[in-house]
């Protein structure tokens, strides 16, 4: 009986150290934490308020559960054992372990390519009626307009995905829009879906441990991109066959693998891509854009470049960061090139149409997040406008 009582006291008093221990660490730094990898920021420490003591408990907690000491180091280790005993995601809603050590993302991504959640007829012809007015609205100006989907890594890499991940449909989201838009629609949007698979026979396309388009990914995309313009400007050379410089480099971070606080032997294979003869376009001042002050990423909101003595129309893209490595590439053949990174909203943003005043406007958007142009739609908020 003494023995069971003793056996009771340091349970009770491990249990109690545990608990103690990170805000112990604090004060003492007993324990030295990691250095944090996830790609996005922790809760703030909540204002104490006594007519919000409701509120302030639950944001409290919230701050505690992402601040407390030597958290960093406990996720990684959780995560390591999960990936490398139990052979499992420590986080399948959010990462999806695939073959030969591909992650892929879950959620939205994942349901887009097993046809989860497909567009209903009535989101179908809300697209349509977007993108024939911005094709309209455009034209009336002189303005041509494009329209790229961006493939999701588990739409060119299916077999990179496990067994056990079933299809409920074998068209994903991007593929389910293209086809109706080419049946509905005035806008036929650029499709990279095939380009992109007869070609990664060659090479890898997208990252083993993010979920975008590498260099090469983006180098197929672009000379689609240009095979297509040049139909409505003949003007524009495609660059030659040969015409890149390829260098490979290995990596051991992405994205993805950041959300499992980079465990484990995940390993990349980092291509750089750039013209043979080296890049003409050159970075000009921004013209600063009016930008939300809560946007997070206003440093990437807006990017220029320009080719000095260029004849080549001028190019307005709209894209989310799978523009990131098609620009450069892009803005090779063009006058003047201004990326806008509009936090995943793909407006029209008419204010900036009119002050650029391009020639061509290229809207490129990742196929899971397609749904955000349907909240931002600009029939409708320049229709509200007008009436005001």
């Amino acid at each position: 009986m003494p023995h069971r009582k003793f056996r009771i006291c340091i349970i009770i008093t491990f249990f109690f150290a545990l608990l103690a221990f990170p805000l112990l660490n604090v004060k003492k730094h007993l324990v030295k934490d990691l250095a944090n990898t996830e790609n996005r920021k922790m809760a703030p420490l909540p204002h104490f308020q006594k007519a919000h003591l409701d509120e302030f408990a639950g944001k409290f907690e919230t701050f505690y559960n992402e601040n407390f000491s030597i958290r960093t180091a406990l996720v990684k280790y959780f995560n390591l054992f999960n990936l490398y005993i139990l052979k499992k995601s420590p986080i399948p809603d959010r990462v999806i372990l695939g073959k030969d050590g591909w992650l892929f993302m879950g959620k939205a991504e994942n349901d887009s390519y097993i046809g989860k959640n497909r567009f209903s007829e009535q989101e179908l012809e809300s697209f349509k009626r977007e993108l024939d007015f911005r094709k309209d609205y455009l034209n009336k100006r002189g303005i041509q307009f494009y329209f790229l989907i961006a493939p999701i890594k588990a739409a060119i890499y299916p077999e990179k995905i496990p067994n056990n991940n079933l299809l409920n449909n074998k068209q994903t989201w991007g593929e389910q829009l293209i086809e109706y838009l080419n049946r509905n629609s005035t806008v036929k949007p650029i499709n990279v879906y095939p380009v992109l698979r007869s070609n990664k026979k060659k090479d890898i396309l997208y990252y083993k441990l993010d979920n975008h388009w590498n260099q090469l990914g983006a180098m197929y995309a672009t000379k689609e991109i240009i095979r297509r313009i040049k139909a409505d400007f003949p003007s524009l050379q495609p660059a030659p066959e040969n015409g890149y410089s390829i260098t490979k480099i290995k990596e051991t971070k992405g994205n993805i693998s950041k959300m499992l606080a980079n465990v484990g032997d995940f390993e990349d294979d980092f291509y750089m891509v750039s013209p043979q003869d080296g890049f003409k376009a050159e970075k000009v001042k921004t013209e600063n854009y009016a930008v939300d002050k809560e946007y997070k990423y206003a440093l990437e909101y807006e990017i220029e470049k320009e080719v000095k003595g260029s004849k080549e129309p001028k190019i307005l893209v709209i894209s989310d960061s799978f523009g990131v490595n098609v620009f450069p590439l892009l803005a090779e053949h063009f006058k003047r090139t201004v990326k806008i990174f509009d936090c995943w909203e793909y407006k029209l943003n008419e204010s900036i149409v009119e002050a650029e005043k391009p020639n061509i406007v290229l809207v490129i958007a990742l196929e899971s997040h397609l749904r955000n142009m349907l909240k931002f739609q600009s029939r409708l908020s320049l229709k509200e406008e007008t009436k005001r």
